[in-house]
């Protein structure tokens, strides 16, 4: 890991206990390893905030956990800005707790921003994917979002 991380990666969470696991691990498998990940608790009452703090505890390089004042539940908007305020890298990447990135997200998307330097943002296709469950009956419902946006 850098000392001073080229990606920070905001996860606000809130009763994610579910979830969380997989999307932290998510960021520990990236291709690239210049992030930092920080684990924002929204006033947890699930085994999320102990989930967070131990993974903060095994990575303290990369990994920090926050939380608001006296642990309360501010909402996602709030936990996002408490995210942003304490970031230490030059791009800000968003990934909610019951959501995880593939592999190369970080790679990719840091090569179009720096091809593009005046591009503000980028951004791809979200998918959804519900087969995660193991049901037969959900594997159909899997599918891509299209783009709102044109290309380049």
């Amino acid at each position: 890991m850098n000392p001073v991380p080229l990606v920070s990666v905001i996860t606000p969470f809130f009763n994610a206990e579910r979830y969380l696991t997989e999307a932290i691990e998510s960021v520990l498998a990236q291709t690239r390893d210049d992030w930092e990940l920080l684990l924002v608790d929204d006033g947890s009452s699930d085994r999320g905030t102990e989930i967070a703090k131990s993974y903060a505890a095994r990575y303290p390089d990369c990994i920090r956990f926050l939380e608001h004042d006296q642990h309360r539940n501010l909402g996602r908007s709030t936990s996002r800005n408490l995210g942003i305020q304490q970031s230490r890298g030059e791009y800000l990447a968003f990934l909610d707790a019951d959501d995880i990135f593939l592999p190369r997200k970080l790679e990719i998307q840091i090569q179009c921003l720096e091809a593009q330097p005046d591009a503000g943002m980028v951004y791809g296709r979200t998918e959804y994917w519900y087969s995660w469950t193991g049901k037969p009956g959900d594997r159909w419902r899997d599918r891509r979002a299209r783009l709102r946006l044109r290309p380049n």
